[in-house]
This record gives structure tokens, sequence and C-alpha cells, in this order.
């Protein structure tokens, strides 16, 4: 039995692509890649971390949404806010679990005028909800990301309280188990 060849790869460039050799291809896939890589730095930059002042900035002239339907658009939420001034920006955040748009949205506008327009639209109705919207915040770093032991003894973050249950005053307090014939003994300090 005759068995048919398989192509090399050197006829499989020759006869699919302008390239003589595997040294040019190498090289043109080298020069591809390098635009891709002058691309993604661009992006990059594009979305870098702004100063505080910047952030504030940009607060200034943005609003909070809240009670937004789960199924609103940005081109809804746009059209109800468009008499409020120019958007600039809007976002609707979306969990990063289910990827299910949350229900409150951030519009910015060109100027900072609008924000103050836009604040009067508070409790308007929007698909059939009541809305509320306030000027945004300007998030602190650091806020709300405490990790670890903290407070006063071992917690997760959270203020810790002490609690007394019971407070002994003419009797003295029970020995707990063990005692001072062995087991579990318990520390006295007093």
């Amino acid at each position: 039995t005759i068995y048919p060849q398989q192509p090399t790869m050197a006829s499989i460039i020759d006869n699919n692509s302008n390239f003589c050799s595997l040294e040019e291809e190498l090289k043109e896939e080298a020069r591809i890649l390098k635009q891709i890589l002058n691309k993604q730095s661009e992006k990059m930059e594009v979305g870098k971390m702004l100063t505080e002042e910047e952030q504030k900035a940009i607060d200034a002239k943005s609003i909070f949404v809240g009670n937004v339907d789960f199924g609103t658009t940005i081109e809804e939420l746009e059209a109800h806010f468009k008499g409020c001034g120019e958007i600039k920006r809007t976002t609707i955040p979306k969990d990063k679990m289910t990827n299910r748009q949350k229900n409150f949205a951030y519009i910015e506008f060109e100027c900072a005028d609008s924000v103050e327009n836009a604040t009067v639209m508070n409790g308007s109705i929007f698909r059939d909800r009541k809305i509320v919207v306030t000027s945004k915040r300007t998030n602190k770093p650091g806020m709300g990301t405490q990790r670890g032991r903290g407070g006063f003894r071992g917690g997760r973050g959270c203020p810790q309280t002490v609690v007394v249950k019971y407070v002994y005053v003419n009797a003295p307090a029970p020995r707990g188990r063990g005692g001072y014939r062995g087991g579990r003994g318990r520390f006295n300090p007093y």
C-alpha cells in the first residue's frame, strides 16, 4: 500500500504565504507582536491610576444613582438625565461573581453645575422605581480594607466590645472545672 506523503512545514509556508523561508516568517511575526505590545501599552496608559486630586475633580462632576432597575441600559439612564447637562460617561457596575448588573449607577457630567441639576431629580420615577440621586463621594484609599487581626483582641477588623455577663457582689465567683486537685486548672491572678 502506498500512503500519501504528509506535506512538510517548508512546503506549507511556501504554498500558503508570500514568505520564502521560515526565518522571514519569524521576523514578520516578531514585528506583528511588537505592534500588538505597543497597542497594549497605549491602552495601559489610558487606564492608569489617577491621583487623589484627579479623582476628586472627576467625583465633583459625578452623581450616584441608587435603586436602579436591574434591566436598565446605559442609553435609558442617559436619556433620563439628558436634561441635566452633557453626559461624559455612565457606568453601571456588575457583580464579579454572577456578572449581573448591580442596582446602582454612576454618571459623570462635563461640568460640575450639572450635578446640582441632577440632584434635583432625587426621588423621580425611573422604570417604575423611585431612584435616589446624590453627588458622588470620593473614596479614601484604604477605607474598608481592614484585614487580619484588629480591634481589642483577635477580631476580624471590627470594633470589639467587652461584655461582662455576671457580677458577683457578696459571694465569690464559682470555681470552674478542676480547681486545685488537677484536671483543668484555671489561672487566677488574685
